[in-house]
């Protein structure tokens, strides 16, 4: 005897309904193992739901947007707060009132290169519109490693950059920028995070994370405990910076810089007082990442190998360390120098 469905249900002789359902011209049979109506439609749509999601082997590709909101899920425990917070706002900002209802696998790069249009003619700069490509591949990618793609159906080159030149702090400039600090800084941990950055060359997530329990008193090291490379390394403490730390008025906190709330200080805690200080000495764009560049650099026109500086700064590519060490203006005017006096021009 033929089973008759009706709204997708069919109850069997021995009182259990049987489902039935057809997607993409594909049918689904199976028993709800439920007696009553009202659960076996529940179990009914549990199934279709499961189908659409591709667990019974149909997959369907998600938009745009729903693929943000599940990176934006995925990933908030992972990822630092500034990067997660960045592909919130620009994919909420730019993206996704042009592309949130698109599926992820027909955007073209005519939808990219007419977004990335309308980015330059709001005003926005470059570096602006390269930062949502980045997160436009970004959310395509993670489509891809999800299985809902097989590669990304878009390809737009990056707007090239003007690129120019990276300020670092001169040794002679010193004094001057710690003083500067110092005025500066309404909190009295910034001067010492800003010191903590230069002499160990630290990232501003590893100086705002520094623990007591991390500090050596007898070998006067310090052990960067939680760093990006996922790599603990031990690092040197000079002694001017070692005296600033704990000059500090201690607290029942195992943090070295602990906020009002126990917890360390947020990211960019120390941004408008660098920028302050660096605008009254004229330096510049000197950001806390440039600082660490500084610790490079410094090192370099010292003499210390590349080698030394690559593990002190943590890096496991030495490619990598050379980005961050720049040559001085004094040491190119002495280089010229050289060249006039071989040339007889001096």
């Amino acid at each position: 005897m033929t089973t008759k469905f009706k709204n997708g249900l069919a109850k069997q002789p021995g009182g259990a309904f049987h489902y039935c359902i057809r997607v993409n011209g594909k049918q689904y049979k199976g028993s709800t193992r439920a007696t009553d109506l009202l659960t076996a439609k529940k179990v009914l749509e549990e199934k279709r739901r499961q189908i659409l999601m591709g667990e019974c082997g149909v997959r369907r590709i998600p938009t745009l947007g729903e693929i943000r909101e599940e990176w934006l899920r995925v990933h908030k425990a992972v990822y630092s707060t500034k990067h997660w917070r960045d592909v919130e706002i620009v994919s909420r900002l730019w993206i996704l009132p042009h592309l949130r209802s698109s599926r992820v696998d027909r955007i073209t790069n005519g939808d990219v290169l007419h977004l990335r249009s309308q980015m330059l003619e709001a005003g926005r700069s470059p570096v602006s519109v390269n930062d949502m490509l980045k997160i436009l591949k970004l959310l395509g990618n993670f489509g891809v490693r999800q299985g809902y793609l097989s590669k990304l159906p878009f390809r737009v080159q990056f707007l090239r950059v003007q690129k120019k030149p990276r300020p670092t702090l001169a040794a002679a400039q010193a004094h001057q920028f710690f003083a500067a600090v110092d005025r500066t800084a309404c909190n009295p941990h910034i001067p010492v995070l800003i010191r903590a950055m230069v002499g160990l060359g630290l990232r501003e997530s590893e100086a705002l994370g520094m623990r007591w329990e991390w500090f050596n008193p007898e070998q006067r090291t310090y052990v960067v405990g939680k760093a990006k490379g996922k790599e603990a390394r031990i690092l040197p403490v000079p002694g001017w910076l070692w005296d600033s730390i704990h000059a500090m008025p201690m607290r029942l906190n195992e943090w070295v810089f602990p906020a009002e709330d126990g917890r360390p200080h947020r990211s960019q805690f120390c941004k408008k007082p660098l920028q302050r200080a660096c605008k009254e000495l004229g330096l510049g764009n000197l950001t806390h990442h440039r600082l660490r560049a500084t610790f490079a650099s410094l090192h370099a026109e010292a003499g210390t190998p590349i080698t030394e500086i690559q593990g002190m700064l943590g890096h496991k590519n030495i490619q990598t360390t050379m980005i961050y060490v720049e040559t001085s203006l004094e040491a190119k005017r002495s280089a010229q120098d050289v060249l006039s006096l071989k040339l007889g021009l001096a």
